[in-house]
């Protein structure tokens, strides 16, 4: 299933930094579908990175690295 980024919307804090970035995710298989939205937080950048640095498809990546490890199945 391909999964593709169908939103991303930044949160920010009374001092006009970013306090986390929403990503939305979709996908479609035969009659099989997911949606999810993630919220982003600074504990979730690689080490050294501020949202600021980071681009569109960094967020995407990391959303589903997120989606991934949130919906793998264990016995």
């Amino acid at each position: 299933m391909t999964i593709t980024l169908n939103r991303l919307a930044y949160q920010f804090g009374t001092d006009g930094t970013t306090s986390s970035v929403s990503v939305g995710l979709s996908g479609s298989h035969d009659s099989n579908s997911i949606s999810a939205s993630l919220q982003i937080n600074a504990t979730d950048l690689p080490d050294g990175k501020t949202f600021d640095d980071m681009a569109k498809k960094d967020f995407e990546s990391i959303a589903k690295s997120m989606l991934a490890k949130l919906t793998a199945v264990t016995a």
